[in-house]
C-alpha cells in the first residue's frame, strides 16, 4: 500500500506528476492521426501478373496455374481463390489465423523466384499484403480537351501531391505511358521483301545503350559508353535496314511510319459528364486523413488559377469531410454522455464526493491516450467508442475508494488516517474488479480475421482507461480526499430521496430471500425463454448499411462493347442520373471509370465493357437530436450545411429501377460502404472440374435468388467472354519449318504489339513498339492476310499456315484451392430479410446438390463464412474470457463455488441485449457480440462488490442472511452508479445515433440494456442465488459429515 501511503503523504510532487500525465496525454491526442476507420492489415497476401493481350484461358494456363502449383503445400496458407481475366492475373492468398505475414511474404517471394517457366512476355508477379485502407482525396483535371493534354497536366500535378506531408501515393485512374510507334506497313513489306525481324534487328541494333566498361588512364578511370541512336521520330526512320553496292540503303521508314504518341486506352476517365484524368490520394499511416485533405484542397485551389483555361481541376470522394461530421458526432455523444455522467454523480453523492470522482474521467483518458499513441493506434469512430465504453467504467473505482473513505469520516476519522485506511481496505477488491474488466475485454485479441483487426483498438483503449483510473483511484484519489473531503452534518449526502429509496429496495430484498426459490425458478425461466427466442427468432448479420453519403454503380455492357462503346452507354447513364437527382441540393459530383470496376481497393477488373459511376451526395440534413443540436456546440459550427432530403437508400432505389432497364445495361449492382469491413451481403460458391456443369448450378442458383423477396443486384461471374479467333499451326505451316510459337509471335507482333527495345526520352524511359497499322489491327478479316516470316526468309499468309475458327471463352475464370469456381453474389435488403436468412433458404434448395453431383461443392462464402468464423472466435474468446475471470475471483474469494455464483450475474445481462435489440428494432449483429463480452467484464465487478461485502460481514459474525441485506443497503448505491454512469455514458449512441454512427448503436444497446438489467437481477436475484449455493453447500456438508459419523465411530470401537 506504498502507493496510497506515498500520496497522501506527498500532494505536491502527486500534483506535478498528475500535471504530467495531463500535458503527456494532451500531446498524444493531437499528435495522433485521425481516420474514419482503423487501418487494417488483412491477413490476405495478393500476387498480381499482368500478361497484356492474352485470354483469360492462356492467363489461367500460363501464368495462374504455375503460380498456384509452387504454393501448393506452403504452410499458414487457409485459402487461395484466383481470377484470370483478359491481360491480368490476380491471386489472393487467405492465411490461417495468427500467422506471421512478414514471414510468409518472404517466403512467397522466394516461391516466386523459383518459377522460370512464366511467358516472357507477362509482367514480373507484384507480391502485397492486401490492406484494407480508403484513399483520402482525389483530384479530377476535366475538360473538353484531348486525352493526351489532360494526362500531361496530372503528371504534373501528381508530382506536386507527392511532395506533400503525410501523402503516401498519388496514382492516376486511367494513365496512359508514351511511346515511340513504329507501324509497318504489310503490303510495302511484301513488295520490298522485308520482314518483321529484320525490322526488329535494325531497331534493337541501333537504339540500345549498352556500357563498354572503363579505361585506366593517366587521368583516371575513364567510362566507356556505347550510345545509340537518338530516340526521335526522324532519326528512327533513317535507321538502315539493309544495304547492298546494287540498291543502295533501305530505311526503317521505307516500310514503317514512326511517331511518338500516348498507349492505346484501358480505361476512359470522366467527371461531372466531362473527360478527365483523375489521381487517387493515399496516406501513410502516420498521418491524418483531414490535414492531409486541407493540403490538398489547398494546393488545387492555388493550382487552378494556373491551369490551362481549358482544364477544370476539381475535388471528390473526400474523406476528410465524412470524418469530421462522424468523429464530431461521436465526440458530441461523449459530451452528453459525460454531462450525464456528471448529473448522476452529483444527485446520488453529495458535491465534494462527485467533485473528487470526477476527477478520474480525464486523467484516466489522457493516460490512456499515452499508451494508445504510444501502440500507433488513432483516433477513430471504433477507438473514440471504446472511450465511451470506458466512461461510465472509470469512475467505478474513484467512487467505492471515495465512499469508503466518506464512510470512515462520517464515523470520526480525522481525513489522513480515513484516506489511509478507506483506500486500504477496498484495495484488494477493487484491483480484482478491475482485473476482471480487463479479463472480460483482453480476449478480443484472440478474434481473428478482418473483424478481429477492426476492433483490436477495442480493448487497449478500455484496458488503458481501466489502468489509468486505477492508478488515479490509489495515486491521486486518497490525496485530493485528503484535502476536500469534510462530512457536513448538515448537508444531505445526496440530492435524491436515497433514503425512501434503499428503504423500499430493502422490503423487495428482504421479500425475495424469504423466497428465494420462486426468485431463482422466475429468473432461470425467464432467461432461458430469452435465450431460445434470440436462438430462433432473432436474425443475425455481421454488419448493417449505413448513409455515408457515397455509393458505387458497377453496370456491364453486351461482351461486343468497345470501350468507345461503353463510354456512350456511360454518358448516357450519366444524363439519367442528373435528371434524377437535383444538382443543387443531392448530387455533388459524379465520376465515371469506363474500362475498369474497383471491387473494392485491393480488387480491379479491367475490360472494354465494364462501367462504374461513383456518385456523391449532397451532405444530408442532420439527423436526430445529437446531430442537430450539440455536434454544432462540439464542431462551433452553426450554419446548416446539410441540404439533402432523401436518404442514400431511397436514391440508390430509384436509380436502380431506372438505370437497370437502360438499353445495353447488361447487368447492373449499386454497393455502398457498410458497418464495417464486410463484402457482398451474399456470395455463394460452387467449385468442381466441369466449367459446364458449375455455370448451369450458378445459373440455377442466381434463378432462386432473384425469386427471393428482398434480395437484388444478384451477379453471376462465370459469362461467356468475348469472341475469340483461335488460330492453329497446320500440316503444311509444320512442313515449312514453322512452330506454333513462331506463329503466336508474329500474331502478337502485328495485332497487339511488340515492344523491341526501351530507350530514353525526357528522363523516362519509354518502349519502342512494333506494330501493324490501326486500319489493319481492327479488322478481323486481316488476321488470315499476316505475313508471317518463315526460317527461310520468305513470308507466307498465315491463312496458308494455320487453322483459324471461331470460339467464345470465358469473360474470367475463377479458381479456389486448385479447384474451377463460379460465384453468385448478391445484395440484401435487411429491413425484409438477412444475408444469413437467405444463405438458410439457399442452403434448403440446394440440399441434395452435393449428393446429385460428386464431385462438386456448395461453398458459402462472403458475409456467412466471415460470420462463422467471426462467431466461433467470439465463442473462444468468452471462454477465455470466462476462465479468467474465474481465476481472479477464485483467487479472491478461496473458493469454487463463490464464483460461480458471482459470474451467473453474467448471463442476466442476455435478458437486456435481447430486449433492447427488440425495442429499438436492431438485428444482432457481430458488434452486439462483442458488447455483450464487454458486458461480461462489468457485472461481474458490480456482484463482486455486493458478495465481497457480504462476505466481510458474515466473517464478522453476522447471520448470512442479515450480512447479504445489509451489503445490498449498503452496496446499493455504488452499484446503481456503477451501472447508471456506464449507461449514460453510451446513452446518446444507443438512443441518437445517426448516419456512420449507427454502425455502432447495437454494440452500445448490448451493453447498455444489459447492464441495466443485469443491475436490477443483481441487486435482487443475485442475493438469492447466494443464499441457495449455501443452502447447498450447508445441505452437502451435513450429509457428508452423515456419512462419515458412523465410520468414526467404528474406529472409536
Amino acid at each position: 500500500m506504498r502507493l496510497i501511503r506515498f500520496s497522501i503523504n506527498n500532494p505536491l510532487l502527486t500534483n506535478l506528476l498528475l500535471a504530467l500525465i495531463l500535458i503527456a496525454g494532451v500531446l498524444s491526442w493531437y499528435a495522433m492521426p485521425q481516420e474514419m476507420f482503423p487501418v487494417v492489415e488483412l491477413d490476405r497476401v495478393r500476387i498480381a501478373t499482368v500478361f497484356e493481350g492474352a485470354s483469360p484461358e492462356e492467363v489461367e494456363r500460363l501464368v495462374t496455374l504455375p503460380i498456384e502449383q509452387e504454393f501448393d503445400g506452403m504452410a499458414d496458407i487457409d485459402d487461395v481463390i484466383s481470377t484470370s481475366g483478359e491481360g491480368a492475373s490476380n491471386i489472393v492468398i487467405k492465411l490461417k489465423s495468427g500467422s506471421d505475414v512478414d514471414d510468409f511474404l518472404r517466403d512467397a517471394r522466394a516461391a516466386l523466384d523459383r518459377i522460370t517457366d512464366l511467358p516472357e512476355l507477362a509482367e514480373e508477379p507484384q507480391l502485397a499484403r492486401a490492406v484494407a485502407r480508403f484513399p483520402v482525396i482525389s483530384v479530377a483535371l476535366y475538360g473538353d480537351v484531348s486525352q493526351a493534354y489532360l494526362v500531361a497536366t496530372a503528371d504534373d500535378v501528381k508530382r506536386r501531391l507527392l511532395e506533400l506531408p503525410g501523402v503516401a501515393s498519388a496514382n492516376i485512374s486511367g494513365d496512359r505511358d508514351w511511346e515511340m510507334w513504329v507501324t509497318v506497313d504489310p503490303q510495302r513489306m511484301a513488295a520490298l521483301r522485308v520482314s518483321l525481324s529484320e525490322v526488329i534487328q535494325a531497331l534493337r541494333e541501333n537504339l540500345t545503350d549498352l556500357p563498354g566498361g572503363s579505361i585506366e588512364a593517366q587521368e583516371g578511370d575513364i567510362l566507356l559508353r556505347g550510345k545509340g541512336a537518338q530516340a526521335e521520330p526522324e532519326v528512327i526512320s533513317q535507321l538502315v535496314l539493309r544495304s547492298s553496292a546494287t540498291h543502295g540503303e533501305l530505311h526503317i521508314g521505307a516500310v514503317a511510319d514512326v511517331e511518338r504518341r500516348l498507349d492505346e486506352p484501358k480505361t476512359l476517365g470522366r467527371f461531372n459528364g466531362r473527360p478527365s484524368a483523375n489521381i487517387v490520394v493515399t496516406k501513410t499511416t502516420d498521418s491524418s486523413t483531414i490535414d492531409i485533405a486541407h493540403n490538398v484542397r489547398e494546393m488545387i485551389a492555388a493550382l487552378s488559377a494556373t491551369l490551362p483555361p481549358a482544364v477544370n481541376a476539381g475535388v471528390y470522394s473526400d474523406l476528410s469531410s465524412y470524418v469530421n461530421t462522424r468523429l464530431n458526432t461521436v465526440k458530441s455523444s461523449g459530451l452528453i454522455g459525460l454531462a450525464l455522467v456528471l448529473l448522476s454523480l452529483y444527485l446520488f453523492l453529495n458535491f465534494r464526493v462527485a467533485l473528487i470522482t470526477a476527477l478520474g474521467i480525464p486523467v484516466s483518458f489522457l493516460f490512456a491516450l499515452i499508451l494508445v499513441n504510444y501502440y500507433g493506434h488513432t483516433i477513430n469512430m471504433v477507438s473514440l467508442f471504446a472511450f465511451l465504453i470506458a466512461l461510465g467504467m472509470i469512475v467505478d473505482d474513484a467512487i467505492i475508494v471515495t465512499e469508503n473513505i466518506y464512510r470512515h469520516m462520517e464515523a470520526g476519522m480525522e481525513p489522513t488516517a480515513a484516506a489511509h485506511q478507506g483506500a486500504r481496505e477496498v484495495f484488494w477488491p477493487v484491483i480484482a474488479s478491475t482485473a476482471t474488466t480487463i479479463a472480460a475485454f483482453m480476449p478480443m485479441f484472440s478474434i481473428g480475421g478482418t473483424m478481429g483487426a477492426f476492433i483490436a483498438v477495442i480493448p487497449v483503449v478500455v484496458t488503458a482507461c481501466l489502468i489509468g483510473s486505477l492508478w488515479e483511484a490509489f495515486g491521486v484519489l486518497p490525496s485530493h480526499a485528503k484535502e476536500l473531503l469534510r462530512v457536513r452534518k448538515d448537508r444531505r449526502s445526496s440530492r435524491l430521496p436515497w433514503g425512501k429509496l434503499l428503504n423500499g429496495y430493502s422490503a423487495v430484498l428482504r421479500w425475495s430471500l424469504l423466497n428465494r426459490y420462486l426468485v431463482g425458478t422466475a429468473t432461470v425461466g425467464a432467461l432461458l425463454i430469452v435465450i431460445t427466442f434470440a436462438a430462433t427468432r432473432m436474425p443475425f448479420q455481421l454488419f448493417g448499411h449505413i448513409d455515408v453519403g457515397q455509393f458505387f454503380i458497377n453496370a456491364e455492357a453486351p461482351n461486343t462493347y468497345s470501350l468507345d462503346d461503353s463510354a456512350r452507354l456511360a454518358a448516357r447513364m450519366e444524363r439519367e442520373i442528373s435528371a434524377l437527382l437535383d444538382s443543387d441540393t443531392e448530387l455533388d459530383t459524379l465520376l465515371t471509370n469506363v474500362g475498369v470496376t474497383f471491387i473494392d481497393f485491393n480488387t480491379v477488373k479491367f475490360d472494354s465493357n465494364y462501367i462504374q459511376l461513383v456518385v456523391d451526395l449532397k451532405k444530408r440534413k442532420a439527423q436526430g437530436f445529437i446531430e442537430r443540436w450539440i455536434t454544432p456546440l462540439v464542431s462551433l459550427k452553426f450554419s446548416a450545411e446539410g441540404v439533402r432530403e432523401r436518404s442514400t437508400t431511397e436514391i440508390i432505389d430509384l436509380l436502380r429501377g431506372r438505370l437497370s432497364t437502360m438499353t445495353g445495361v447488361r447487368r447492373l449492382s449499386i454497393l455502398r460502404p457498410q458497418g464495417g469491413p464486410a463484402g457482398s451481403d451474399i456470395e455463394v460458391g460452387v467449385t468442381g472440374p466441369d466449367v459446364t456443369v458449375l455455370r448451369q448450378t450458378a445459373d440455377r442458383v442466381r434463378g432462386y435468388l432473384l425469386q427471393l423477396a428482398g434480395v437484388h443486384d444478384v451477379v453471376q461471374d462465370l459469362e461467356a467472354g468475348k469472341l475469340e479467333y483461335i488460330y492453329t499451326l497446320n500440316e503444311r505451316g509444320r512442313q515449312l519449318g514453322l512452330t506454333q510459337q513462331q506463329l503466336s509471335e508474329a500474331v502478337r507482333s502485328g495485332f497487339q504489339g511488340l515492344e523491341v527495345v526501351h530507350v530514353n526520352w525526357q528522363e523516362k524511359r519509354i518502349p519502342v513498339r512494333l506494330v501493324y497499322p490501326d486500319a489493319w489491327r481492327k479488322r478481323s478479316a486481316m488476321l488470315e492476310e499476316l505475313r508471317v516470316t518463315l526460317p527461310s526468309g520468305k513470308s507466307v499468309y498465315l491463312g496458308d499456315v494455320a487453322d483459324v475458327v471461331l470460339g467464345r471463352g470465358f469473360n474470367t475464370v475463377k479458381r479456389r484451392n486448385g479447384m474451377r469456381l463460379a460465384t453468385v453474389s448478391a445484395e440484401v435488403d435487411d429491413s425484409v430479410a438477412t444475408p444469413l436468412e437467405v444463405v438458410d433458404l439457399i442452403k434448403a434448395e440446394f440440399a441434395e446438390f452435393e449428393t446429385q453431383q460428386p464431385g462438386y461443392r456448395l461453398l458459402f462464402l462472403g458475409e456467412k463464412r466471415d460470420a462463422t468464423k467471426s462467431m466461433k472466435d467470439m465463442i473462444s474468446a468468452l471462454i477465455i474470457a470466462l476462465a479468467i475471470i474465474f481465476f481472479i475471483l477464485a483467487a479472491l474469494f478461496k473458493s469454487l463455488l463463490d464464483p460461480l455464483v458471482v459470474m451467473f450475474a453474467i448471463p442476466f445481462g442476455a435478458i437486456g441485449v435481447v430486449f433492447g435489440h427488440l425495442l429499438l428494432g436492431y438485428h444482432l449483429q457481430f458488434l452486439s457480440m462483442v458488447g455483450f463480452l464487454a458486458l461480461a467484464g462489468i457485472v461481474v465487478n458490480d456482484s463482486l462488490i455486493l458478495i465481497d461485502f457480504a462476505k466481510r460481514l458474515h466473517e464478522q459474525g453476522m447471520d448470512l442472511s442479515d450480512a447479504m441485506l445489509e451489503a445490498g443497503r449498503v452496496r446499493a448505491r455504488p452499484i446503481l452508479l456503477t451501472s447508471v454512469t456506464t449507461f449514460l455514458g453510451i446513452s446518446p449512441l444507443i438512443f441518437f445515433s445517426t448516419g456512420q454512427t449507427a454502425f455502432l448503436a447495437p454494440m452500445a444497446v448490448s451493453l447498455g440494456f444489459g447492464l441495466l438489467f443485469a443491475t436490477v437481477l443483481i441487486l435482487v436475484a443475485l442475493p438469492c442465488f447466494y443464499l441457495m449455493a449455501n443452502d447447498l453447500r450447508t445441505l452437502t456438508v451435513s450429509r457428508l459429515k452423515r456419512l462419515h459419523q458412523p465410520h468414526r465411530q467404528r474406529i472409536r470401537l
